[in-house]
């Protein structure tokens, strides 16, 4: 598959490296896991088979017939100029179709699956693309026009010359919430006591907007600003994705995928697992709200996220079968 137009950003994504944050090495992979997944699941694959990550527009040209899965709220796909069906689908393309991904205004991130993963070098460990650092991917920066892409595997059922496109799909809305605003499930983070009990109770009470300063990296918010507490010059220190971190200006960050691995501002919050897909895919300008939850509750949100994604692994499994 040739890459016609990257569009805003578009790199090689696997479930990261978390084994290597030690040292100082972002855990990285998709920026929501559940879509790349999904994506993976539409066709088959293991959870961790790498998968093109899309921001905005994308297209490309079929060179050799290939079987693929798609999903994500950040786009639409097209085909030979025709709009497929809404939902994660699986579809088989035969040599010279056109694909594209239309931006969606309802998220930001979409999926592109190939059988078996594209077809890139393992760094340790990942086939993640490392922006920051310049590895990963193909040839660790983001796709550009002309990159040819293969699929690590090539033979699923008989291949054929004509397009197919599966007739059963994943609505997206089984794992996220459509229109705004969302609610952001945290926990109280280690710095939560720096702030007194009326700050704390502002960071609940605020509709926080999304800005436009947003990458891989973190978002910015902007909303009613947190004051700025006594020990907010603290040394660096550990932190993770999803962490609600407060600068000195008090408009929250929240980290994402490719976040550093140490930080000095003090965490407010930190959001929970099961939501962190929902804040990678909300798209800039709209609103959050932050609902505070303990560590049973998020427990049993993640494994009931857990268990939903497994249901629906086998059904795809069966539906692949048949």
């Amino acid at each position: 598959m040739t890459i016609l137009n990257p569009g805003l950003c578009a790199t090689i994504q696997d479930l990261g490296r978390p084994y290597w944050l030690a040292y100082g090495v972002p855990s990285g992979g998709a920026a929501d896991t559940l879509s790349h997944r999904l994506a993976n699941y539409l066709i088959g694959n293991s959870a961790n088979a790498a998968t093109i990550e899309v921001t905005g527009g994308f297209s490309a040209q079929v060179e050799d017939g290939v079987w693929l899965g798609f999903a994500g709220f950040g786009g639409q796909l097209w085909i030979d100029g025709r709009a497929v069906p809404p939902g994660g689908r699986s579809l088989y393309l035969p040599a010279g179709a056109r694909l594209e991904i239309k931006p969606n205004v309802a998220g930001v991130f979409s999926y592109l699956s190939a059988l078996g993963g594209w077809d890139v070098p393992q760094v340790l460990g990942s086939a993640s693309n490392c922006l920051a650092a310049g590895f990963g991917g193909l040839e660790g920066r983001p796709l550009r026009v002309g990159d040819c892409l293969t699929a690590s595997q090539s033979i699923y059922k008989q291949a054929h010359d004509k397009l197919w496109i599966s007739p059963w799909f994943v609505r997206p809305e089984v794992f996220y919430t459509v229109g705004p605003p969302e609610t952001l499930r945290v926990m109280p983070g280690p710095e939560w006591d720096f702030w007194p009990p009326a700050e704390q109770k502002n960071l609940f009470q605020t509709d926080w907007l999304l800005t436009p300063r947003r990458d891989r990296m973190g978002m910015r918010l902007q909303g009613n600003a947190l004051s700025c507490p006594a020990d907010s010059t603290m040394l660096s220190t550990g932190v993770t994705v999803g962490a609600v971190q407060v600068p000195p200006d008090g408009q929250p960050l929240i980290l994402l995928a490719d976040a550093q691995t140490t930080g000095g501002y003090p965490r407010i919050a930190q959001v929970i697992a099961a939501d962190l897909p929902k804040i990678a895919q909300r798209p800039t300008a709209s609103v959050v709200r932050f609902e505070l939850c303990d560590l049973e509750e998020a427990e049993i949100l993640f494994f009931a996220q857990e268990r939903q994604l497994e249901h629906i692994r086998i059904a795809l499994g069966t539906a692949l079968a048949g």
